[in-house]
């Protein structure tokens, strides 16, 4: 039974630089969406107020992660390892925190005092622990998806 998706207009050349057009497009959009993100929150908006664009900035983020981790794909430049994931870890819990800090200081105006500094830095623990977890599931199934995807391809070379 033959494929009835539309014919591909574009040569193989055409087709390579559309789709580090798309490429590009999508990842502007993604860092403009969370720079968007991130200024509200530190302006003091409200979580309700912000639904709609963390709703497309995570359907975003789900996409490529698990379409990466279902390909067996992590990045270009580096491959998972746990010494990376604690790094990597680092800078959510700091802009977490940093957006925390300004928001009860510098929009709430609260005073800086011990309970206030403690909490913020809980919560920045915890967002630094939620972080890095999640990038050691997500390690640990790569390493699992990638040695799949290497035996199905060492079995197709014999």
């Amino acid at each position: 039974m033959k494929n009835k998706k539309s014919k591909n207009m574009l040569d193989e050349m055409q087709d390579t630089k559309l789709l580090k057009i798309e490429e590009f497009g999508f990842w502007l959009v993604f860092w403009v969406l969370f720079a968007a993100i991130f200024l509200q929150a530190l302006l003091g908006t409200t979580l309700k107020e912000l639904a709609g664009e963390i709703a497309a900035f995570l359907a975003a983020s789900v996409y490529v992660a698990f379409s990466s981790l279902k390909n067996g794909l992590w990045t270009r430049k580096a491959a998972p390892t746990l010494k990376m994931n604690a790094i990597t870890s680092v800078l959510p819990a700091f802009l977490f925190g940093i957006i925390n800090a300004v928001r009860a200081f510098v929009v709430m105006k609260k005073p800086i005092d011990l309970h206030a500094t403690l909490q913020i830095a809980a919560i920045s623990a915890g967002v630094y622990i939620l972080c890095f977890a999640l990038l050691e599931v997500f390690r640990l199934i790569y390493n699992k998806r990638r040695k799949k995807l290497d035996d199905i391809e060492e079995e197709q070379e014999r």
